[in-house]
């Protein structure tokens, strides 16, 4: 990590470059002697280049997709875990109202360029590493660390349009005229798989700590096994979304074949078998504390990629409850999330035997719960008394109660967040962004062997994952799980459980689109809790809430359309289906 962080200055000084075009490398405005030559005739510079393309890693992620000066609303707000402070004509609310068309960008057309542009720096340092003063070993690590980033920018593009051209190791230059057409998206995955199997080769299983953060063998059987697990989901195993072939095969697979649930359970399983990774556990503190406290270290047994980033408050800028110092909350979750979240014996609140008091909805619930959710009564560190007080969210409690705001909701978050800082106050957090973490690798097991018809062995993933939560173990030990399920049954487990496990780790968006459920699960009102305090007394209440209560979904909206300016520019792609 030291070096990584002593290369900053570099990298801040190349990041320009690494973008620019053979065109302009020379362009006299740009004020550097850095070009080519200079950059790759020096191991550092050359190293610098590198790790640049590793800059963007996280771009697309939940929180920061569509970063702008006016907040940080992303995929959360888009489906339904979240509400932004901002309605009107916003971004998220223009695709959480299916209102995307090839001729309005601004949601999407980030995620085509920037992939774009990395993989071009890709096939650049492809073909200037050969020649640089690098070491024969480091040449061979540093192109298969690249090798991995392309294969990531390419899953960008795959999960947000389908098919796309791959244009494999050519360096396109600002004067080359770029026609190729879009692969189909069974070439994609291939090229993916393949390109992550060649990268895992030859890297190492983990690093010193001086190299802390980049990419490792497991990262790459990690990108396989989320690429494969959506390559065997309904929307793409012979889905046949869109209306004419040419459309259907840059959208998905022709034919549904069940034996690509088999591919992605030996996907997971190969990643399982390192031996290397392992849920981060700590029920001795509080029930689920590690769940909560794994998102704010560095490093731990759970992050197999993450975006590394120094001691920040990112998370506390765009998140922070108002009574603690933060000037802007951004977003906050809805109720249709929290109602997601079982009871701390692991029955959803659905079933009669589970102890849910509609009467004292927050009571005994599963763990996560209250460490996703900042709750009424949560207690927080606050600047003004350098303590920690109860937040209250109870209707027009000051500062932070329900209608104080007409985006708050009875809920603020707590994942990802330390509570003993703020954004008005307080040290810095080790927090990093964990791209890719284990227990989502347990999920993608547990679903895809269930798939197959092999229920039983979905059964020790889920109790792996309900234990470190802290859920109570029961007498039969399955922590909640109800014997002997149907594989229907299981599936819908499986969903609920990613649902809450992965809320707001840029999931839910994606996987209710593969699912095919979204039809049914993201035409829905967004719901706040509203909690009246009378006396010592508190009632609830379920609620519209009024940025954008209503959310909607058309079957055009499982991919993004490509904009109209990559059309123009290469009249041989064709455009997703409905757009």
């Amino acid at each position: 990590m030291k070096r990584l962080m002593r290369l900053f200055l570099v990298i801040c000084i190349i990041a320009a470059l690494s973008s620019c075009k053979k065109g302009d490398l020379l362009d006299p405005k740009i004020n550097t002697d850095l070009n080519e030559e200079t950059v790759f005739s020096d191991s550092t510079r050359t190293m610098g280049f590198l790790f640049n393309i590793y800059n963007d890693m996280a771009f697309s992620f939940t929180y920061s997709r569509w970063n702008t000066a006016s907040g940080t609303p992303g995929l959360s707000e888009a489906c339904d875990e979240s509400v932004h402070r901002l309605g009107g004509a916003q971004r998220w609310i223009k695709v959480a109202l299916g209102a995307c068309n090839a001729a309005d960008g601004t949601p999407y057309l980030n995620e085509w360029t920037t992939s774009y542009k990395n993989i071009r720096k890709v096939n650049l340092y492809f073909k200037k590493v050969g020649g640089t003063p690098l070491s024969e070993g480091l040449k061979q690590q540093s192109k298969a660390e690249a090798r991995f980033l392309r294969a990531w920018y390419y899953s960008i593009l795959l999960r947000n349009f389908g098919g796309v051209p791959i244009v494999r190791d050519t360096v396109y230059d600002i004067a080359d005229k770029v026609d190729g057409t879009r692969n189909s998206y069974e070439e994609c995955v291939d090229y993916i798989v393949k390109e992550c199997d060649t990268a895992a080769a030859d890297l190492p299983l983990s690093y010193d700590a001086l190299n802390y953060g980049r990419i490792t063998k497991g990262a790459c059987l990690a990108l396989k096994s989320r690429v494969l697990l959506a390559a065997a989901s309904p929307l793409f195993n012979g889905g046949n979304y869109g209306t004419t072939d040419a459309e259907k095969k840059v959208v998905g697979y022709l034919n549904a074949d069940p034996s690509r649930w088999a591919k992605a359970v030996k996907a997971a399983q190969d990643l399982i078998d390192l031996g290397v990774y392992s849920l981060y556990e700590d029920n001795t503190t509080a029930p689920g504390f590690g769940f909560s406290r794994v998102f704010l270290m560095r490093k731990n047994s759970e992050f197999i990629l993450e975006k590394m980033d120094p001691a920040n408050k990112t998370m506390d800028q765009a998140y922070g409850v108002p009574s603690t110092g933060s000037t802007t909350t951004n977003a906050v979750p809805t109720h249709n999330l929290a109602s997601a979240f079982g009871m701390n014996n692991g029955k959803p609140t659905s079933d009669p035997t589970s102890g849910f008091n509609p009467l004292d909805p927050l009571k005994n619930r599963d763990p996560r719960f209250n460490w996703t959710f900042i709750i009424n009564g949560t207690p927080w560190y606050t600047p003004r008394t350098g303590t920690k007080v109860p937040i209250n969210t109870y209707y027009l409690a000051p500062l932070d109660g329900y209608g104080v705001n007409t985006y708050f909701t009875g809920y603020f978050f707590r994942k990802m967040l330390e509570d003993n800082t703020s954004w008005g106050g307080g040290p810095n957090t080790e927090r990093c962004r964990g791209v890719i973490r284990y227990a989502e690798i347990l999920l993608n097991y547990a679903e895809a062997i269930n798939e197959t018809g092999q229920t039983a062995l979905a059964y020790p993933k889920l109790v792996e994952i309900r234990k470190r939560a802290g859920i109570i173990p029961g007498a039969n030990n399955l922590y909640g799980l109800k014997p002997n399920m149907t594989m229907d049954e299981m599936r819908q487990v499986i969903m609920n459980e990613r649902q809450v496990e992965l809320a707001m780790e840029d999931h839910r968006f994606w996987d209710v689109r593969r699912w095919k459920t979204a039809p049914q699960n993201q035409n829905v009102t967004i719901t706040g809790l509203k909690i009246t305090k009378t006396g010592n007394n508190f009632t609830y209440e379920v609620l519209p809430i009024a940025n954008t209560s209503q959310h909607v979904f058309f079957d055009r909206m499982y991919l993004f359309p490509i904009h109209q300016s990559q059309l123009g520019s290469n009249p041989n792609l064709i455009q997703n289906p409905g757009y």
